[in-house]
């Protein structure tokens, strides 16, 4: 599957062009599908916008850092931004420990922790249904089901509680409606969040005490 630019060949000429030549496109790209990336869903469930151009599904799987992910692209956004910190995340020492992930979509995050990082048990949280679903298949995939619980749902009425050595609050641009649930999953001796949000350079001594304060 080739996935286009989102500005690429939106002209209504385009949509009356006969099927061959999205045909000949994908020949002249090597692939036997074409779509056109579009704006993410800025709903609860940020639900992909790629729109097929040829062909009768989105399903694909993506290799990256010894991991492998299948999602549907025409209905589960992927985001390749996050790559540096999922590889952190790769590189993060956590054996024996129990991990909550709070946002854990297609396995984005849970997928290094589980494979990469030696953590024992993992609970992932996930209120989509369509990335539930490919949570599940994944979490096959790379051999890591047994040692995962996938909780679906609203991560806020979901979470377990006092089991987590550390969570991941891995939603942007900010995961602060999710700080208290974080709190309330880790083990009552404590632990430790790792939470996502977009915050300027210039802000971050600010942001910083605001966390601190709120959990």
């Amino acid at each position: 599957l080739a996935v286009l630019p989102r500005r690429s060949m939106r002209s209504p000429q385009w949509d009356a062009l006969p099927t061959e030549v999205w045909t000949a496109l994908a020949g002249a790209l090597g692939c036997s599908r074409v779509g056109i990336q579009g704006e993410v869903a800025q709903d609860e469930f940020r639900r992909s916008g790629v729109a097929l151009k040829l062909g009768d599904n989105g399903l694909v799987q993506h290799r990256e850092n010894g991991l492998l992910y299948e999602f549907d692209a025409t209905k589960c956004m992927f985001s390749s931004g996050n790559v540096t910190e999922k590889d952190r995340v790769a590189r993060m020492e956590c054996s024996g420990e129990t991990v909550v992930d709070l946002f854990a979509g297609i396995g984005y995050y849970t997928l290094p922790f589980l494979v990469h990082t030696g953590c024992a048990h993992l609970y992932a949280c996930e209120w989509n249904p369509t990335a539930a679903s490919f949570l599940r298949k994944n979490l096959q995939l790379n051999g890591v089901a047994e040692r995962c619980t996938v909780l679906e749902g609203d991560c806020r009425e979901v979470h377990p509680v006092d089991v987590a050595d550390r969570v991941n609050l891995g939603l942007l641009p900010c995961s602060r409606i999710a700080w208290s649930s974080a709190v309330a999953a880790l083990r009552p001796r404590g632990g430790i969040l790792h939470i996502h949000s977009n915050v300027p350079e210039a802000d971050l001594a600010e942001w910083r005490e605001e966390v601190v304060g709120q959990v």
